[in-house]
């Protein structure tokens, strides 16, 4: 937690305030920490955003984003918490709006970036806020999965970061490393010494990670059709759960040696060549995908993947590992399932109880987290670039071999 009695003003500065990250899970989540008293004492949000209005038509738009939650809404210490919501007009790419930013930060204040834009616009965000002399050792950078769309763009962010932050001062957000569940599993490999002895392939004979959703892409057709499955979900979440169920004890469970420990396991990943992606990967899409709003009437794009995932090194080495994912399937199926060789198996659903707003104890812990300067439940810059390394090829060879199928909603591909 927070320490709440702390002096040093701390401040939330969130590029794309008026977006849709601020609407659905950061101010949701600040309002839980401030309700639980978990926020520092002075702590306030900026938002940077180019829209027309000022300080209370910021403050009503939050207004507005928090009547979607009931508790939130009805709660009377809302007014007292939108009071901590400040709002800096003005465009990305002007310098005057990092003026402007600079003159409402308080001195000697802990910033903490909040990038809610899309990554065109990370290089001239970085560019300004540099320009404009805010970026210091009490600076610190959050930004959303997914880093890049491939390994070459996700080498060009990476190697835009270092240019003006030191490794320590670098947030990656996924936020599946915060589900209580994904936890769970990490804590049940470190602490049951027991299991440890048999959590390996001479007796685990495969293990299957997925998550299925009922719900389609009904409202972020364009997004998705521009992503697809494997790039939204299996580049990060899903690898990053692999991680956690595969890597070896680290050192110690710092954040910095937790981040190498799952790094060393992804870069045993074996990368297929075209054939082998091929031969191990399948792709579909839930027919109806093309009439949403924003997909391409010919979308080739996958809402559902399933990929076979071995290991090269290590306690998993040849162990079939499947990973897979898809919109619009019969039920919401969100786990990691062990199997082993005498037919049992182990099961950790990564959502343990119901969820009654989605992304809120995720993102709560995220800022929280943030805050406190603890970096376990963060990405490192090698467990990015891995994970790209290894998604690449199949990428590939869904654009130029695998055949695109189709499947009836709420069913499970054939």
């Amino acid at each position: 937690m927070v320490n709440r009695f702390s002096k040093e003003p701390i401040n939330l500065v969130v590029f794309g305030a008026t977006g849709d990250l601020m609407a659905r899970k950061i101010l949701p989540s600040l309002f839980y920490l401030y309700k639980e008293k978990a926020l520092p004492e002075n702590f306030r949000v900026v938002g940077v955003s180019r829209r027309d209005i000022f300080e209370e038509g910021f403050r009503e738009r939050m207004r507005e984003a928090a009547s979607k939650f009931d508790e939130i809404k009805k709660d009377k210490r809302l007014e007292k918490f939108l009071a901590f919501f400040y709002f800096v007009k003005g465009f990305f790419g002007d310098k005057y709006t990092y003026e402007d930013l600079k003159r409402v930060l308080p001195a000697k204040s802990k910033n903490f970036f909040y990038l809610a834009v899309a990554p065109k616009f990370y290089k001239v965000v970085l560019k300004n806020i540099a320009a404009a002399g805010l970026i210091n050792p009490k600076t610190f950078f959050l930004v959303e999965k997914p880093i890049g769309l491939d390994l070459k763009s996700a080498r060009e962010v990476e190697n835009l970061l270092a240019k003006y932050f030191k490794e320590k001062q670098i947030y990656r957000v996924d936020h599946y490393l915060a589900k209580e569940g994904v936890q769970k599993l990490f804590e049940f490999r470190f602490k049951e010494k027991e299991m440890e002895k048999i959590w390996s392939r001479d007796f685990v004979s495969s293990v299957e990670l997925r998550l299925w959703e009922e719900k389609d892409a009904t409202g972020r057709g364009e997004f998705y059709d521009g992503v697809g499955a494997l790039r939204d979900v299996g580049q990060n979440h899903l690898l990053a759960v692999l991680a956690y169920l595969a890597m070896e004890k680290p050192k110690n469970f710092s954040g910095e040696e937790i981040r190498k420990a799952r790094a060393r396991l992804l870069k045993t990943l074996k990368i297929y060549n075209a054939k082998q992606a091929n031969n191990f990967s399948y792709r579909a899409q839930y027919k109806g995908f093309r009439s949403l709003k924003g997909v391409k009437r010919n979308s080739k794009t996958e809402t559902f993947f399933k990929v076979l995932v071995f290991l090269k090194e290590g306690r998993f080495k040849g162990v079939p590992i499947t990973i897979e994912a898809g919109k619009a399937l019969p039920q919401n199926r969100k786990e990691a399932v062990i199997n082993f060789k005498d037919k049992r198996k182990i099961v950790f659903p990564f959502e343990t109880h119901a969820v009654k707003y989605q992304y809120v104890e995720e993102y709560k812990k995220i800022l929280s987290k943030a805050f406190m300067n603890d970096d376990s439940i963060f990405l490192g810059k090698d467990e990015v670039l891995a994970s790209w390394k290894f998604v690449d090829p199949i990428i590939s060879a869904f654009r130029k071999k695998i055949p695109l199928k189709f499947y009836e909603v709420n069913k499970y591909p054939k």
